[in-house]
Formats: structure tokens, C-alpha cells, sequence
């Protein structure tokens, strides 16, 4: 179970993807990056590609060192929220969207065009950013922490709440905070869904809600209204109360646990849910859970012999356990005392087709957990098939990923001991060795980055932390730093001690190329520094980057980075897009 819980302390996001393949979706575009080879991908991309591969601009300079710009201090506490840099008016420039406690607009100069304060409390996700509906206007979603989802529609260079929202995730009797968001045209009728997951733990609870862009639950056409919210209570055909006899239950979700992708052989979109009860689900767009592979069954004598749903069987680390346990039911029930199981507390979701068959994987870095009460031993990187060609591999362990590399063991916290929140590890997925297919790259709360291959192999680690306690890296971001078309890595740091907050630039094999410290740095008792993923894309539209950050401590920071140009941002924001929806594109 997760420790980190806690009510945040009183108060005192995402350029589109473009670079051989384009962004995540329908909505604007930042300006000055223009695909290779192809326009803007829609939110009904069917498959997310394996990895935008960067094409060189004839850059031959080594990367420079971000140049501070400026700091725009917002007066309230950012958490996980990644900066969305969008051109929400038309005008060639890049507007920054800021959630904190209040959703921040600012214009590429800094200047505040909008503060949306329909939520309530902190916005902890990542804010969705798009035009949800066609009608040429952007909007932007953004999740509260009692319940409450709000959604804006930027008019007339204001910020105003869209019609019929906000919308609520209350169930089971709690209120729950929003802890993951994500969007994408599930069933392709040209209007973009937005799903929410929460950190709602009653028995009677929903933890996922997926939203139209009115603000209503979803149903696809033709399903009943049961759909959505999820997991449900009720009983029947297409219902959570009896699924496979078992029934479906989650539990908290509190870390970016969303995202989106097709995963079978319909054309439409599925989503993707991790929990903290040791389970990853795949729902199609109805609700209904995805069934795994026939290779794996109930063991429980009550429903002996019935194909598992990917949310109904917790998922352990080794391999030999699973299959003594789901597949042939041979000896003792494992147990965590002995052996270690994944636990998906905060451990996001993200999807690409890793070997270049055409069918997109599921990627994960749960903790791997070992006796009681619960200890972490390490943070696994996990790939999983998907239900593609009728579902043969669907939940098996993918190619290479049979025994996943796991992260050394990061230092215990304690009960109670909430500040800063721990790290999340989101995997980055982006081509480091130009060959088409994404290496997995995370920033892990062992204090290093981790490099994994897409055959399952680690490439490298990076000491990010340097020994410091309680010192945690935010999500890694890519682009061309310097036009040779290799992508550079950028993450931020965070901590309690003074001047934890650092960005720090490494290249595609690991190597650091730059760590810079943050200007203006205050002391503040949930963190200092960078805990939301970095956004890059070109602000002012002078061909050149910006890289923006979000701080828990003092606001944002802009800073440029000379000789880098706008054709490669395989990973440009938190979640991969402003869609935030795990994938490339």
C-alpha cells in the first residue's frame, strides 16, 4: 500500500510530440515543429508507434546548457502537474498552461492570461490540453482533489469553464482526488474522451471515470449505462460484480495510473488502469475488462479453470511463480513473505510497439514487494503483450521481459512520512539508438535513471541523486537538443534540502551534458525543486527551444537552449503528449 497518501500541505502542463511521426492526438499543435515525413497524428491513432526516429538538421555543435529566461512565480504549490506549452489563441506562439491549486495560463512572455479556479484543491496530474470537441477551440481539463474535474475553454484570450462541467468522481461515499488523467477519441467518432483515475478506496467505489466532453459519463453507442464509472457494483453480463464468477475490485490508483492505446484487433481505443492492490487492468471503451490469455486461469477452487480478466490476478516477479500458480496450479499459494509481487501503487501505464510487429505493448516499473509489512526491493521494468491476434499473448510477459531488470532497492520510508511524495517512476519511450524501436527510460526513486532496451536489456543507469536522502527525480522529457538527430534526455530533481531543484540534461547513452540549478529556490515544507515532468517546444517561435518546468517550491522556469531547433520532440511533456496518454503520439 502506498505511504505517501497524506492531504498535500496548505498552498503557501506539454508541447504535441513531432519528429517522423507527429503528436498524440487532435488538438493544436506547438508551433515550428513540424513533423518529418508526415502531418499532426490524431487522437485515433489505432496503434502507437514504436518510436519517432530523429533526423538530423545538420547540427554539429556539442548541446549547450539551458540559459536561464525567466521565472514566473505562480504563489502556489505545483506537484506532478507537467506545463502544457500550446498555442491555445492562433497567434505563432506557445501559451503555458500551469495547473497548481488554481489552472494557470501564461503567455510566452510570462504575462497571466487566465487562472481557472472551478476545481477545487491541488491539481496533481497532468492537465489534458486539446480540443475535445471540434469546434476550433482548445480546452483544458484539469482534475481536483475532492472529486472534482474541471474543464476550460480558452475564448478570446480568457480562460472560461466549458459548458457542463465540472463533473464529479464522487462514489462509494468519498470524494476522491484525481491522481491520473488521459484523452483520446476511443470509439473515432471525431470528439476526444477524458479519462480520470482516482484515489477512491471504498469497497462500493469507483477508482475510473471516463468523461464526454460535455462533462457527462461516457457510453459508447449501443452499451448500457453501466459503462462508466468503474469498477462497478452490479451483476450481470458486462458488469464488474460477477466477471468471470470472480468479480472485478480495485483500489487506489495514486500516481498517473492511466493511459490509452489499442491493444486488440478492433480499431477502437482501450485504457489502461494500474492500482494499489497489485493489479493492471485493460478496459474497452464499454467498461468490460479485457480477458488475458487463456494461458492463465483461476486457481480458486470456486472458479477452477476460468480465463483471468488483467485485473483479476495479481502479478508477481518472477516468472516460475506465475506459471505454477495461474497456468498449472501446482504448488503452495506464493507468498510476498517469500517472494515478490508488483505492486502498481504509482506506477503509470505507458504503450508502444516495442519489437515493430505492428502491436503495441504495455510498459510499467511497479515496486516489487517483499515481506510484511511490505517492503520495496526494487522497481521492475515490466513489458506486457498485448490482446492482439485474438488475445494468444494477452497479459504475457513480452519478449526479453521474461525476468525484468529491477532497480536497486531505494531507502525505506516511514509511516506517516509524506514529504516530498516519492518519485514517480513513468516510462519514457523514445528511440535512443535510431533504429525505430523505443528504449524504456525512468527516472526511479532509488535515485538513478535506468535505461532499458527493447529486447529487456539494461543500457545504462545514471546517479541522479548522488547519495542525498529523500532526493527524487521528476519523469524524463526527449528532444534534439543540438539538431544532430540523436535525442537528448531532461528530467528535474526534488527534494527537501536548499537547492535540491535541479535540470539536469543527459545524452541518449547517459552521459550528463549539463546539470543546472534552479534559480530563486525557497525553502518549503512538501519540496524543493522539480517534481512535475519538464515540457519542451519553441515558446516564441524563434526556431529555438524553450524548456519549461514547474516547481513545488517557486513556480516555473523558463530557460532556452541555444543552437537546438524544433524538428525532434519524441517525448516533449509529462505522459508523452498533452492528450497524457502513455504513448509517443
Amino acid at each position: 500500500m502506498a505511504w505517501w497518501r497524506g492531504v498535500a500541505v496548505a498552498v503557501t502542463t506539454l508541447a504535441m510530440a513531432a519528429c517522423g511521426g507527429g503528436a498524440s492526438g487532435a488538438g493544436p499543435r506547438p508551433v515550428g515543429a513540424s513533423p518529418a515525413g508526415g502531418g499532426t497524428a490524431s487522437a485515433t491513432a489505432s496503434t502507437p508507434a514504436g518510436s519517432p526516429t530523429c533526423r538530423a538538421q545538420g547540427g554539429t555543435a556539442a548541446v549547450a546548457s539551458p540559459q536561464h529566461v525567466r521565472t514566473i512565480a505562480t504563489g502556489q504549490t505545483g506537484w506532478f502537474s507537467s506545463p502544457g506549452l500550446v498555442d491555445l489563441d492562433g497567434d505563432g506562439t506557445l501559451e503555458i498552461v500551469a495547473p497548481d491549486y488554481s489552472t494557470f495560463v501564461y503567455g510566452a512572455s510570462g504575462d497571466r492570461l487566465g487562472a481557472g479556479t472551478a476545481g477545487k484543491g491541488r491539481v496533481y496530474a497532468p492537465a489534458v490540453v486539446a480540443d475535445l470537441d471540434g469546434d476550433d477551440v482548445t480546452d483544458i481539463v484539469a482534475g481536483g482533489n475532492d472529486g472534482t474535474v474541471a474543464a476550460y475553454e480558452f475564448r478570446d484570450r480568457r480562460l472560461r469553464v466549458k459548458p457542463g462541467w465540472p463533473a464529479s468522481t464522487c462514489s462509494g461515499g468519498q470524494c476522491p482526488e484525481t491522481r491520473g488523467m488521459a484523452a483520446g477519441d476511443l470509439d473515432h467518432d471525431g470528439r476526444i474522451e477524458v479519462v480520470v483515475s482516482t484515489t477512491n478506496t471504498s469497497r462500493t467505489g469507483s477508482q475510473v471515470f471516463v468523461f464526454t466532453p460535455d462533462g457527462k459519463l461516457y457510453h459508447p453507442p449501443g452499451a448500457p449505462e453501466t459503462s462508466w464509472p468503474r469498477y462497478n457494483t452490479r451483476s450481470g453480463p458486462g458488469n464488474d460484480a460477477t466477471f468471470n464468477g470472480a468479480g472485478n475490485h480495485g483500489f487506489g490508483a495514486y500516481g498517473e495510473n492511466v493511459g490509452i492505446a489499442n491493444l486488440d484487433d478492433d480499431p477502437d481505443l482501450e485504457i489502461v488502469v494500474t492500482y494499489d492492490n497489485h493489479a493492471i487492468n485493460v478496459f474497452n471503451p464499454d467498461g468490460t475488462s479485457v480477458l488475458a490469455s487463456d494461458w492463465f486461469t483461476n486457481r480458486n477452487s470456486k472458479y477452477r479453470g476460468e480465463r483471468l480478466g488483467w485485473g483479476q490476478f495479481i502479478r508477481w516477479l518472477d516468472p516460475a511463480v506465475e506459471e505454477a500458480h495461474y497456468h498449472r496450479h501446482t504448488g503452495s499459494w506464493p507468498s510476498v513473505k517469500t517472494t515478490m509481487w508488483l505492486q502498481w501503487t504509482a506506477s503509470p501505464p505507458s504503450m508502444a510497439d516495442l519489437d515493430g510487429d505492428g502491436h503495441a505493448e504495455v510498459i510499467g516499473l511497479p515496486n516489487a514487494e517483499m515481506r510484511e509489512p511490505y517492503q520495496t526491493q526494487g522497481y521492475a521494468v515490466t513489458a506486457f503483450d498485448g490482446a492482439q491476434d485474438g488475445g494468444a499473448r494477452s497479459a504475457r510477459r513480452h519478449a526479453g521481459f521474461e525476468r525484468p531488470v529491477l532497480s536497486a532497492k531505494p531507502a525505506a520510508r516511514q509511516s506517516g512520512d509524506w514529504y516530498p511524495p516519492t518519485g514517480i517512476p513513468a516510462p519514457t519511450l523514445v528511440d535512443l539508438t535510431g533504429d525505430g524501436r523505443p528504449e524504456i527510460v525512468s527516472a526511479v526513486p532509488d535515485g538513478r535513471v535506468y535505461a532499458v532496451s527493447p529486447d529487456g536489456t539494461l543500457l545504462w543507469r545514471y546517479d541522479y541523486a548522488n547519495g542525498a536522502a529523500k532526493t527524487y527525480g521528476s519523469e524524463v522529457v526527449a528532444a534534439d537538443l543540438n539538431r544532430d538527430g540523436t535525442p537528448e534526455l531532461v528530467f528535474g530533481t526534488y527534494a527537501l534540502h536548499a537547492g535540491a531543484g535541479r535540470l539536469v540534461v543527459l545524452s541518449a547513452s547517459g552521459e550528463p551534458l549539463s546539470d543546472t540549478r534552479l534559480p530563486k529556490q525557497r525553502t518549503d515544507g512538501n519540496g524543493i525543486g522539480i517534481a512535475a515532468a519538464p515540457s519542451i517546444g519553441d515558446l516564441d517561435a524563434d526556431g529555438a527551444l524553450e524548456i519549461v518546468t514547474s516547481s513545488i517550491d517557486h513556480g516555473l522556469d523558463v530557460f532556452t537552449v541555444p543552437g537546438s531547433g524544433t524538428a525532434c520532440l519524441p517525448w516533449p511533456t509529462g505522459r508523452g503528449s498533452t492528450l497524457r496518454a502513455g504513448t509517443a503520439r
